[in-house]
């Protein structure tokens, strides 16, 4: 069974060099510190018709393995995203009815 989790984020306010440290960092952070085994399906950068800043699109098979990454994920951006916000939904096999 697959979980998709929707991840929306807002960025602080930030100047040229803090924006660069958070690109850097994300740049970073995403290659070298994201498990393996939660996958990055899209890494939006605006959601418009709402005030995000844009959005992560996951899926995972254990969704037990996003919720132990949470933390460490909040822990290393606070410093330049204000909020997020999640939704999780379970993916619908292609032979299952509506």
């Amino acid at each position: 069974m697959t979980y998709s989790f929707i991840v929306f984020y807002r960025f602080q306010l930030m100047d040229e060099e803090k924006a660069k440290k958070a690109k850097k960092f994300w740049t970073i952070f995403s290659k070298d510190d994201w498990p393996s085994d939660i996958k990055i399906v899209g890494d939006y950068r605006h959601a418009w018709g709402s005030d995000w800043s844009g959005f992560l699109f996951i899926e995972v098979e254990n969704p037990e393995r996003f919720f132990e990454f949470w933390p460490k994920f909040r822990d290393k951006t606070r410093f330049y995203l204000e909020n997020t916000r999640t939704i999780i939904g379970v993916k619908r096999e292609t032979d299952e009815r509506l």
